[in-house]
């Protein structure tokens, strides 16, 4: 039996002109692990708090199995409360998270007997109901997710935005449920935090529906793929590799469709007018032939008639849709980037520590022009520092970092660019570069295309935001880009149209990604701060 079934959903937005999608249907089943893939926008994270229950849809039913637990949270909550995070976390089991808060607060009073006599109390009530296991498992997963210890003491309110959007993780992950419901849980995380979550979730025995555009992450964590666009949904069995293969194949088969079912209708048109230029030529009688006009007439009627046929034959071909066709990258050669040989960057010795922890250590290497190189490690380790150092935005405790000379430097910050927010993307681009058709031109390969390129920046999400960010860097004449964590807040559809445009970049590239295929398609070499152990 389903856990859950979706019926014809559609949804659409006051604001908006065009639903989000329309008559939407599937089940999610005991034991299914399902990825919701779609391009920013496409109304992923609404189908989940449709499906949660937070939201109605305008048409159609979701019905649930009886007594069935579902788990949500939604990405862009933020919380800042005083409670601590390792007791924040056990809320996930609401019960016990009051019990555990009251025994916390008479931790210091047990000189007192009748104190000391409810702490005993509590504490057997804790055991009885499995908290003791509750917070073992809760050490794991905060352990997982990059938690330090003592970061695990501190107050919600002294965590960075991501740091609680992790909490909030960590609590769906340790609630007793039937049914989890997760948007975008890889944003926040490393590498070896995100492995640590698909491995996690391997050995869970509860059915889920993740959105990420973390393409590795999607292979090794389902066995269903979703895809959510132009307002419908397709279902495919099997992982993210499947679901690209098995979508490149269905748009194929789609257009060999179309196309044969065009090619059958034109010549059936050319045959059906080969035909009444035959009957025309027929109706006449040829010359020195005395016979009746009727005959030539009826000759000429029979040709036109088969005609008609053909053409008849066409019209009744059963339609066939025509594919949608996303527009080519058109060739970039970056005509204002300049192609230079020789080394880049050379660093010897580089030290850098932070409140008595070191980052990194005689750290020397050196990048050569036209080189691409992944910057590696977990969060914390100094990769972002490492580039401001580059930048000349912070000091080394010691060592150099030179550039070669008429380097022109360009920079993705990760928190991105303070860039107007009452300007459109195409007049930000003009700042930097005069010539509309090249600023439209890169902001395409982007995915920002036509009227989008005119748009309020303020009115767009932050993955558009990031390629405005991208662009003008492409634009600038920067022949040496250094990129801190690019990918993040972008769909899997602009990711890779990010990934073709910086394999035809000429120049120089140093980025910090934890996204292992952009990581895998785009570095030639990779510089790793992971912390010896």
């Amino acid at each position: 039996m389903s856990l859950l079934n979706a019926a014809d959903l559609s949804f659409q937005y006051p604001s908006q002109s065009d639903p989000l999608f329309l008559k939407v249907s599937f089940e999610i089943n005991p034991g299914d692990r399902i990825g919701l893939v779609g391009r920013n926008g496409a109304g992923k994270s609404t189908l989940l708090r449709i499906l949660s229950g937070e939201l109605e849809a305008h048409s159609g039913a979701v019905a649930r199995r009886q007594q069935l637990r579902v788990s949500y949270v939604a990405q862009e909550r933020v919380l800042a409360g005083e409670e601590a995070l390792g007791t924040y976390v056990l809320r996930a089991n609401p019960g016990l998270a009051e019990i555990h808060h009251e025994i916390r607060r008479l931790e210091s009073q047990l000189d007192d007997e009748e104190r000391a006599c409810s702490y005993a109390g509590l504490l057997s009530a804790f055991e009885e109901q499995g908290g003791f296991g509750l917070e073992a498992e809760a050490e794991k997963v905060l352990d997982g997710l990059g938690f330090r210890s003592r970061e695990r003491e501190l107050p919600m309110a002294h965590l960075s935005s991501g740091q609680r959007a992790l909490a909030e993780l960590a609590k769906l992950l340790l609630a007793p449920t039937d049914l989890l419901l997760i948007d975008e849980p890889t944003n926040h995380l490393d590498m070896a935090a995100r492995e640590w979550l698909e491995e996690y979730l391997a050995h869970l025995d509860v059915a889920y529906l993740v959105v990420s555009h973390d393409r590795a992450f999607l292979n090794r964590a389902t066995t269903r793929m979703f895809e959510l666009g132009r307002q419908t949904l397709v279902v495919y069995e099997g992982n993210y590799d499947f679901y690209a293969a098995q979508r490149a194949l269905r748009e194929s088969q789609a257009w060999e469709r179309f196309t044969v079912r065009e090619r059958r209708a034109a010549a059936a048109h050319r045959a059906a007018e080969r035909r009444a230029a035959l009957a025309r030529r027929v109706a006449k009688a040829p010359r020195g032939i005395r016979a009746s006009r009727d005959f030539y007439a009826h000759k000429a009627a029979k040709v036109a008639r088969t005609g008609r046929i053909l053409r008849e034959r066409a019209v009744r071909q059963p339609a066939v849709e025509k594919p949608w066709l996303e527009d080519p990258i058109p060739s970039l050669d970056f005509p204002n980037v300049t192609r230079k040989s020789g080394i880049a960057l050379r660093v010897e010795g580089l030290s850098k520590a932070f409140d008595g922890k070191v980052l990194f250590q005689n750290l020397s290497f050196y990048v050569q022009s036209g080189a691409r190189w992944a910057i590696l490690g977990p969060n914390g380790c100094g990769k972002s520092t490492l580039l401001r150092i580059l930048l000349g935005h912070e000091t080394a405790d010691a060592g150099t970092a030179q550039f070669g000379a008429k380097i022109r430097r360009g920079y993705y910050a990760q928190e991105g660019d303070n860039l107007d927010g009452a300007r459109s993307p195409l007049e930000l681009c003009l700042e930097v570069h005069p010539d509309e058709t090249w600023v439209r031109t890169i902001l395409g390969c982007l995915r920002l295309r036509g009227e989008e390129a005119t748009h309020a920046l303020q009115k767009m999400s932050a993955g558009e935001r990031a390629k405005v960010a991208l662009a003008r860097l492409l634009l600038s004449g920067a022949d040496f880009l250094l990129l801190d964590e690019l990918t993040n807040h972008l769909d899997i559809e602009t990711r890779e149209a990010v990934e073709d445009a910086l394999l035809r970049f000429p120049g120089t590239i140093l980025f910090v990604s934890h996204d292992r295929y952009f990581v895998k398609k785009l570095a030639d070499e990779t510089l790793d701060l992971s912390p010896e152990l």
